[in-house]
C-alpha cells in the first residue's frame, strides 16, 4: 500500500479542479501541493513522497507513482463485458458459485475496482443489496467516486453501479458487527500472492492494495454472517484451498482463477 502521497492538479487546472483537489486531500488526510509546472517525478522528489493523486477537469482522478510505473484511475474493468455476456444468456462463474439471484444480499469484503460488485448488483437488482468494503484509503475513495460518476453505455449498468453501498472499511471489524445471516453471500477476492499474468487490469492495484492474507477469523465470521455461503476467489491451483477448508470449487478448468464455496 502506498505509504505516502500528496494531491496535486494537472498543469492547466482550473479553479474547480483546485477546489476538488482540496476536497480529495481532506478525505485522504494528506496535503495539496501546487503543481507549478513540475513533472510528477520532480514533484514527488521535491515533496519526498512515493506518488501523487492528480486532479483534472479533463480526466478522472488518477494516482501516479513517482517513477510512473503505477497509474491508477477508476474503471469497472471486465464488469461491462461480463454483464453483456449475462444479457446474452451466458454463464458467469462467480454468479454460479454464489447461486446469486434477484433480491439477494451480498457483502463484498474486498471491493477493489468493484468489478465483481457491479456484476452482483446487476444480478440482484433493485430488490437486492450489495455492500462493498475496501480497506485501502486511496483505492476506496477512487472507487466510491467512480461508482457514482462513471457513465457506462448501458443505463441498467449505471443503475447497478449507483446502487452499490460502497464503504471505506476493514472487513473483519465490519463482519464482527453483523448479526447472524445478515447477508446471503459473503465474498472475498484477496490479493493473489502471485499475480495472474493475464489479469493486466489488476496490476496497477497491487502497489496500492492491502496485502494482508485472508485470516481464519474473517472466514469464521463470514460463515456466521452468510445465510447461504461464503465465496473466495483465488488461483485455480492454489494451495490455499485446502488451508481454508474449501472442497467445492467452481471454474478453473479453462481459467487461471476459480471460486471456492464454503
Amino acid at each position: 500500500m502506498a505509504s505516502s502521497f500528496v494531491v496535486t492538479t494537472s498543469r492547466l487546472a482550473d479553479s474547480a479542479a483546485q477546489r476538488e483537489a482540496h476536497d480529495w486531500a481532506a478525505r485522504l488526510s494528506t496535503r495539496v501541493v501546487p503543481r507549478g509546472g513540475r513533472s510528477i517525478e520532480a514533484l514527488c522528489r521535491d515533496e519526498r513522497v512515493e506518488g501523487a493523486l492528480v486532479i483534472s477537469s479533463a480526466a478522472p482522478p488518477t494516482y501516479l507513482s513517482a517513477d510512473q510505473s503505477v497509474r491508477y484511475f477508476y474503471h469497472p474493468g471486465m464488469a461491462l463485458t461480463r454483464i453483456k455476456f449475462l444479457l446474452q444468456g451466458k454463464e458467469d462463474p462467480m454468479v454460479r458459485a454464489m447461486q446469486l439471484a434477484e433480491g439477494d444480499r451480498l457483502l463484498d469484503c474486498t471491493l477493489g475496482r468493484a468489478a465483481d460488485a457491479v456484476v452482483a448488483s446487476f444480478v440482484v437488482g433493485a430488490t437486492g443489496r450489495v455492500v462493498g468494503l475496501e480497506s485501502s484509503p486511496l483505492i476506496a475513495e477512487l472507487t466510491l467516486h467512480g461508482l457514482q460518476s462513471y457513465e457506462p453505455p448501458n443505463p441498467r449498468v449505471r443503475t447497478a453501479m449507483r446502487a452499490i453501498d460502497a464503504r471505506r472499511a476493514d472487513h473483519l471489524p465490519f463482519l464482527q458487527t453483523c448479526p447472524d445471516h445478515a447477508f446471503d453471500v459473503v465474498y472475498f477476492d484477496p490479493l493473489f500472492s502471485e499475480p495472474v499474468a493475464a489479469s493486466s487490469a489488476m496490476q496497477p492495484l497491487r502497489p496500492l492494495a492491502d496485502h494482508r492474507p485472508l485470516s481464519e477469523e474473517a472466514l469464521a465470521e463470514a460463515r456466521r454472517v452468510a445465510a447461504r455461503c461464503a465465496v473466495i476467489k483465488e488461483r485455480s491451483r492454489s494451495p490455499l484451498w485446502s488451508r481454508w477448508g474449501v472442497r467445492h470449487i467452481v471454474g478453473g478448468k479453462s481459467s487461471s482463477i476459480a471460486y471456492g464455496v464454503l
